[in-house]
C-alpha cells in the first residue's frame, strides 16, 4: 500500500516516511529522500529562508527591555471561577510578551477566556491602568482595549462561509455596531493594510476565508485583532496547526507588536516558543499559578517541565508551594 503523509511534524515525517515532496504557496518546490536531506534544509527549502531567522527572533527577543515601573495596563488580583480556575493574581505590562505555560487542563485557555471575560469572573478584582473595572464580556473587554484570538480557530475565529475581507473587519464593525456600516473606503483600507503586513496569501480579500491555509487563516485573524488596535492582545495556541514560515512570520509580528507598546499574552503548547519570545511566563499546573517567572538564561524548556513535574514528586501530591520554587526567577 502507498501512504501520503502530510504533517507539521517534522520529526514524525523522518520517521515514517522514504521521500518528501515539498510545497510552498501553492508550488512545488522539490522532491527529496528523506534520508538524504537535513531538517534545516528541508525548512529551509519549506519556509524560503533561511533558518537563522528563528535564531535572530530569538536574539532581538532577549535584548528587548520591558519597562515595568509605572502602572501594569491590566491587572488582576485573586481572579478565578468555580471548575476553571483557582484564584490567581496575573499583571501584563506594555511592551511585554507574558508567556502563558503548562499541560493540557492546566487552566491556560481557562485563565485567558477569564481575562476576556469570555466567562465571567467569580472572584477577583480586575484593574485597568491601575483603575479598578469590571471586565464581565468580551463587549467590556473590546471597549478596554483587550483582545482575544482563541485557540479553537475554526469553530470560535474564522466564520468559514464568510470572505477574508468580511472575516478581517469583523471585530471593528462589531465594535462600531452593527447599525452603523464601515464605509466601503475605511472597509478597503483595513484590508489592504493588514493583508500586506501581515502576507496573507493569496492576496485575494474576496476569497472565501475555508479555501485559505491554516496559517494564512491565523494571520486573517491576528488582522481582525489588531484592526481594533488594542492595549492586551491574548493569543491563544496561534501557532498550532501551521506551517513553519507562517510560525516564523507570526511571531515576528509578536515582537513587533510588543515594541509598540502591546501587552501580549503568548499560550502555546511548545514550551520552545514559550521560552523564545517571552519576557515573562507564568506556569500553571491543575488550574492554578505554579510560578512567575522572569525570563534569563536560568529558564529554559528543561526547567519549565521541571517546575511543572516537581509538583507530582513523591510524597508531594497536589502540594502547594512558592512561586518559582525549583526555577530561577
Amino acid at each position: 500500500m502507498a501512504i501520503l503523509f502530510v504533517s507539521h511534524f517534522l520529526d514524525q515525517v523522518y520517521e515514517i516516511s522514504d521521500r518528501l515532496t515539498v510545497l510552498r504557496n501553492g508550488v512545488f518546490q522539490g522532491e527529496f529522500l528523506t534520508r538524504e536531506i537535513s531538517q534545516a534544509t528541508l525548512i529551509s527549502t519549506m519556509v524560503g529562508k533561511e533558518m537563522g531567522a528563528l535564531d535572530s527572533l530569538e536574539r532581538a527577543s532577549s535584548r528587548r527591555e520591558v519597562d515595568r515601573s509605572g502602572d501594569p495596563v491590566y491587572s488582576a488580583e485573586g481572579i478565578g471561577r468555580t471548575g476553571s480556575l483557582e484564584p490567581t493574581d496575573v499583571t501584563f505590562h506594555a511592551g511585554e510578551v507574558l508567556g502563558i505555560a503548562g499541560l493540557l487542563g492546566s487552566g491556560r485557555t481557562e485563565l485567558a477566556r477569564l481575562v476576556y471575560g469570555a466567562d465571567k469572573p467569580e472572584t477577583g478584582t480586575v484593574r485597568m491602568r491601575g483603575e479598578d473595572t469590571q471586565i464581565s464580556s468580551p463587549a467590556r473587554a473590546l471597549a478596554a482595549r483587550i483582545a482575544y484570538a482563541s485557540e479553537n480557530r475554526r469553530d470560535e475565529g474564522i466564520i468559514r462561509d464568510l470572505t477574508v475581507r468580511e472575516n478581517l473587519i469583523l471585530a471593528v464593525q462589531a465594535e462600531r455596531g452593527w447599525a452603523r456600516p464601515l464605509p466601503a473606503h475605511e472597509k478597503d483600507a483595513l484590508v489592504e493594510k493588514y493583508m500586506s503586513a501581515l502576507n496573507v496569501r493569496p492576496a485575494d480579500p474576496d476569497r472565501p476565508i475555508r479555501n485559505l491555509s491554516g496559517g494564512n487563516q491565523q494571520k486573517v485573524l491576528l488582522g481582525r485583532w489588531l484592526a481594533t488596535q488594542p492595549e492586551v492582545l491574548i493569543l491563544d495556541e496561534p501557532t498550532r496547526g501551521i506551517d513553519v514560515g507562517a510560525k516564523t512570520e507570526i511571531m515576528e509580528q509578536v515582537i513587533a507588536l510588543a515594541d509598540e507598546g502591546v501587552a501580549i499574552v503568548f499560550i502555546s503548547s511548545e514550551l520552545e516558543e514559550v521560552v523564545r519570545l517571552s519576557d515573562r511566563i507564568i506556569v500553571l499546573k491543575d488550574r492554578r499559578k505554579l510560578a512567575d517567572l522572569t525570563v534569563d538564561e536560568s529558564v529554559s524548556t528543561d526547567s519549565l517541565i521541571a517546575t511543572i513535574a516537581e509538583e507530582s514528586a513523591p510524597g508531594r501530591p497536589g502540594s502547594p508551594h512558592p512561586a518559582g520554587t525549583g526555577v530561577s526567577s
